[in-house]
Parts: C-alpha cells; structure tokens; sequence
C-alpha cells in the first residue's frame, strides 16, 4: 500500500541519506523535475536546487547532523526548483526527517507552485495597471461604500475637489454635493440593469465654490450579488457648458446671418427696379418741384442699397476688396476724422506698433470699423472719457477662447478700440453682435455697427474678441490676418528661442479660477515656480508675512476693494525691489495708470501668447536685475 500512495501522488516526494544523495524518488518527482529515477538515484540532492540553495545546503546538512539545528527539518517554506532543462520554478518543500535499520534519512515532500506564481503575477500586473490607470486618468474618481463612506480617490479628485487624500477618506460622500437630494440618486434603484447611472448635479469644492458636474456612477458587485462598493467618475463641465454657450451663440449668429443675407439680397433685387425706374422717370421730367421729389426718393433708395450692404457684409456674403495695408497708415490717416467726430469733450490717444506687421483686408472695411467703434464709444460716454485705439501684432494659440468660442490659432494684426464709457453686462454682451439689437435709445442707431463689423472680421478669416465691464469701459479687439512677405519671414524665422526660467518664483495674483489656473499652467511650463493669490488683498497679507518672491503677475481688475494698481502701488512703497507685472483685458489708458510716482509697470494685454508672456516676464526679471539697486 505504501508503493501504491507514493506511485499515485500528485506531489514529488524524494528520500536522501544523511550524505544529501538520493536513495528514492516517486513518478511526480521525475516529472515534476524532467529526470528519470536511475538519472537522480545516488545522485547529491543539490543537483535540484538552483543558486544560492545548491551551494548552501551541505552546509545546512552537516550542520543540521553536527549541532541538530534546525534550519527546515520540520518546516515547509517556499524555495526553487532546477528542473533538468535548467529552468527555475517556485515550489513548496516540506522536510522530515526518519531512521531505517539505525541510520539516518530525511524525506522531501514538493509542490510546484509554478501556476499559483503566475496567478500572483497576472494579479500583480492587473493591480500594477488599475494603479497606474487610477493615478493618471485626468477625470476625478471617487470609490465608495454602499453607505457613502469614501474609501478611495485619485490625484484628479484632488485636485478637482480641493481635498488631500486624507482628509477625503475621513470623510463621506456628500460632502462633494451642493444639493442632498442628489446623493440619493446614486441608490442601486435608480440603476439601469448594468448597475450603472449617468448623473448631472452641481458639486461642491472644500473651498465651498460650486460648480457644475457630471457623474458617471457605477457598482460593484460581489460573488454573491451584493453591493459592496460604489465607483463614481466625477467631470468638472464648466469649459462644456461655455463652449457649448459658444457654440449656440455662434449658430444663433450664423442662422440670423443667413436669414439678413436673404432678405437683404431679395430686398436688393427691389431696390434694383425702384432705383433704375426712378432714374428712367428723371429723364422724362421738367418741372422741378417734380424733380426734388424724385431726388428724395433716389437718395432713399440709396440709403436703402447701403443698408443692404451691411446686411451683406453681416452675413458674410459681401465681396470684400482685400489688400495688404499697414494698420499703421489706416489709422493715422482716420485720426483727423476721428477728433472732429468725437468732440472736444473725448480725449482721443493712438499707440501705433512701430514694428506692425502688415495685413490682408479691406481697407474701406477696416476704416468703417474704427469709426463705428470711435461712434459707440463717444456714445457710451456722454460726459466725455478716454478713446484709445492701438496697434500690435498678435500670435493667437491654440486653446484661446473669445466671443463665440475657440478662436482660431495664428498671427494676426490686432487694432484694438478702448473706451472708458458705461461699460456693458453680460446679458448685452451676449447681443452685441446680432444685427438690429441696439441699447441705444429709439432714432439713435439701427443696431447693425457691430453686426458689420463682426461679418467684415469673419469673412476676413479673423478674429474678435470684447471685453467690457459696467462702469469701466469697453475693449474691443480685431484679429486682422498677417500678410507675409520675405521680409516677414526672414524675422519671423530669425527670433530667438523663447526665454527660459532660471529659478525664479513667481507670485501670481488672479480672481478668476480658469485663467489663474491657466496662468500657473503657462509658468510652470516655462520653469518658473508658481504662488498663487485670488485677490489683491490676499497678495499684500502673503507679502507682508514674508512670501518670498522673485515678480508679481496681477491682474487689473479685481474684486475685494484692492485692484492690481493698488497692490502695485502698495508693493512699490513697501517691496521696491520687487518688479510688477500688469495684466488686463483692457487697454493701458482705460484700465488705469502704469506708474506710481517713480515707479512704471508693464502691462501684457488679453489674450497673449505663451511666448509673449515669456518674453515680457524675461524682460522684466533681467531689467531688474541688471539695476544697481537690485
């Protein structure tokens, strides 16, 4: 019976003399190890043990036999196994130890663990990849249990939410909800029969800022069907929502566009046949109490045929007569026109990029524009203001959002009119653009300005971006295309590499959450180390305990009762060492002073370019630098 249990066991067992030769193994032996019986007979049991057990194991033995210490004579543990074609497996090996006719032997029992190894391995790789899947997915995740207890959260809901890892998992669910009744929603019977939920809710950050959400909820379920956790995928859907806003804005836009161009082009056709019958009807008259009536009626024809070109021109549908122009000259040679149509009581400033590039539009189109500009301005300010209309040249990049959503990424030649008159809400600028929609009071315009100009700017393959605040003025920026010529690239292709960092610490100081956000994104890429204030006032605290930084980027306009000019004020008595950069949306003039005193700052103007920012940022660190009184 005893031959029998070893012949059929599934586990190798070997016998060995007290001089470590094998005096016996089973068929599980050999095929577990590849030899045949007469090949491991006699033979040192070493021959089955790869490094550094084959080396060790006399030594064990003959101590084992010299003091009786027991090194795994009575112990299972988990070793290696060479099998004849010299590969090395895992096994279980369990020794004891027994006597036959007054000497010594000592039996191995083995178990290849070579398939529970490879399970461990595959559950290792899978718990490898769900990590690093959970660490690096850029959505928040937030694992839970049926009862709302957070066990789990990913750097993303971290960040998202405002929480350290810690403080989430002593806390609960609803702490991320800005209204209870949306927890319950996460209930298994509000699932579909795949466990799972699409949710949308506003959520709440530590902070105690909301925003709006949207969370993809889905269970997890036991062997036994029991739920036993809740994973829940949380997106911040602020960008969607106003890149959707955009989006339907921009639709509104293009559906009225295309409903002003057909009734302009149907009502062209009419003028057409009033106005030629009217000049057939000049012919055959004498009386000239006649003729004056037939002239009103032919210079309402004309104001008709002009009021159908703007709708044209709105709904892009105008031929425009490009050509390639310095701003430069357009705007020198308006500026006459300009002072005599805004009145003594407006103070008129131009500042004109001595470097402009040129560009490639219609320079009818682009005077026109200036002037409905100069005219709405002069109009927002009945007791008069500052009008400031300047120049420059322009690298949109991608990601840059403006009136109707992203705008379109390249070089451009921006004109920009600034006023510091009424300013507009938000409901208005939502408006601005359709045609015949007008604030201004019943006889005193027909709400096609800025319509004209938004469709010359569109059809131009430009931009346009506005900025207004009530109360503080109006900005409003076209993006003109650059022409290039030779000249142009041979400068473009020969400008430095843009600056990089050099250790510096940055201060940035912004109240709105995305552009801050931004901004600390568009340092940290050029290597600056990035502080971040939300007002004003709590950039004076930090700097008054002693923040330590190398340049301050503020914005102008600022809630709180402290606007940038009031910190570069305050840091200019108290910090002087410490340089000041302006930021704003507005011009220079309308958005308040660049100096205090002695002291000037630079101002870089909505939106810029990433290698803008570079440039005036490495400036202003090396200008301040190279000062004896740094």
């Amino acid at each position: 019976m005893l031959e029998a249990i070893l012949e059929s066991a599934v586990a190798a067992i070997l016998a060995i003399d007290s001089s470590g030769r094998i005096q016996n193994v089973n068929p599980a032996a050999q095929r577990m190890f590849g030899y045949s019986a007469a090949e491991m007979l006699g033979q040192p049991i070493n021959m089955l043990m790869p490094e550094p057990y084959q080396s060790q194991h006399d030594g064990y033995l003959h101590r084992h036999l010299s003091t009786g210490e027991r090194r795994i004579i009575g112990i299972g543990r988990e070793v290696q196994g060479l099998r004849k074609d010299g590969t090395i497996f895992p096994i279980h090996l369990s020794v004891g130890t027994f006597e036959v006719g007054g000497k010594r032997f000592f039996s191995g029992i083995i178990n290849d663990l070579s398939a529970r190894a490879r399970l461990q391995a595959e559950i290792d790789r899978q718990s490898l990849l769900f990590q690093a899947v959970f660490d690096h997915v850029p959505e928040a995740l937030v694992i839970s249990s049926p009862d709302g207890e957070i066990i789990l959260v990913n750097p993303a809901a971290t960040r998202m939410f405002g929480h350290s890892a810690e403080e989430a998992l002593t806390a609960d669910l609803d702490v991320l909800f800005v209204n209870p009744e949306d927890l319950q929603k996460l209930e298994v019977d509000s699932a579909d029969d795949a466990g799972s939920r699409t949710l949308s809710m506003p959520l709440r950050r530590r902070d105690g800022t909301t925003f709006p959400g949207q969370g993809h909820v889905a269970d997890i379920v036991g062997a036994d069907g029991s739920r036993i956790a809740v994973v829940s995928l949380f997106r911040d859907m602020t960008e969607d929502l106003k890149l959707k806003e955009a989006a339907l804005k921009s639709q509104r836009l293009e559906a009225i566009g295309q409903l002003s161009g057909g009734i302009a082009h149907d009502f062209n056709n009419l003028l057409t046949i009033i106005s030629g019958n009217l000049e057939l009807l000049e012919e055959t008259i004498s009386n000239p109490q006649d003729h004056e009536l037939l002239t009103r009626a032919a210079r309402a024809a004309d104001s008709g045929a002009r009021l159908t070109n703007r709708l044209l021109t709105f709904a892009r549908r105008r031929q425009l007569a490009a050509e390639v122009i310095n701003l430069n000259e357009q705007v020198r040679g308006m500026t006459e026109l300009l002072r005599r149509t805004l009145g003594d009581m407006i103070e008129l400033r131009t500042h004109l990029a001595p470097d402009l590039w040129l560009a490639r539009v219609d320079a009818g189109e682009v005077e026109a524009a200036v002037i409905n500009l100069a005219i709405n301005a002069r109009d927002a300010m009945p007791d008069g203001g500052k009008l400031a209309i300047r120049t420059d040249n322009a690298t949109l990049e991608e990601g840059e959002v403006g009136f109707e959503g992203p705008l379109t990424a390249g070089e451009y030649v921006r004109i920009s009119v600034s006023d510091s008159g009424t300013g507009m809400t938000k409901e208005t600028m939502s408006r601005v653009f359709e045609p015949f929609f007008t604030t201004k009071p019943p006889g005193r315009g027909t709400g096609l300005g800025l319509s004209t100009i938004y469709g010359f700017v569109k059809q131009s393959q430009g931009n346009i971006t506005i900025y207004s605040e009530p109360g503080t003025g109006t900005t409003v920026n076209l993006y003109l295309p650059r022409s290039i010529d030779p000249k142009h690239s041979e400068q473009s292709a020969s400008q430095p590499d843009r600056p990089i960092a050099t250790n510096e610490n940055i201060l940035v100081v912004e109240d709105n959450r995305d552009v801050r956000a931004l901004t600390v994104k568009r340092f940290e890429r050029l290597g600056y180390r990035v502080v971040e204030c939300v007002t004003g006032a709590e950039a004076k605290d930090a700097l008054k305990n002693g923040l330590n930084v190398d340049l301050v980027f503020t914005d102008i306009m600022m809630p709180g009762g402290m606007t940038g000019i009031d910190l570069g004020k305050w840091i200019a008595e108290n910090r002087p060492s410490l340089p000041v950069v302006l930021t704003t949306g507005f011009a220079e003039e309308i958005a308040g002073t660049t100096s205090a005193g002695k002291v000037s700052w630079t101002i870089l103007r909505k939106p810029y370019a990433q290698k803008d920012l570079a440039n005036v940022i490495r400036q202003v660190l090396d200008k301040h630098a190279a000062e004896p009184s740094a």
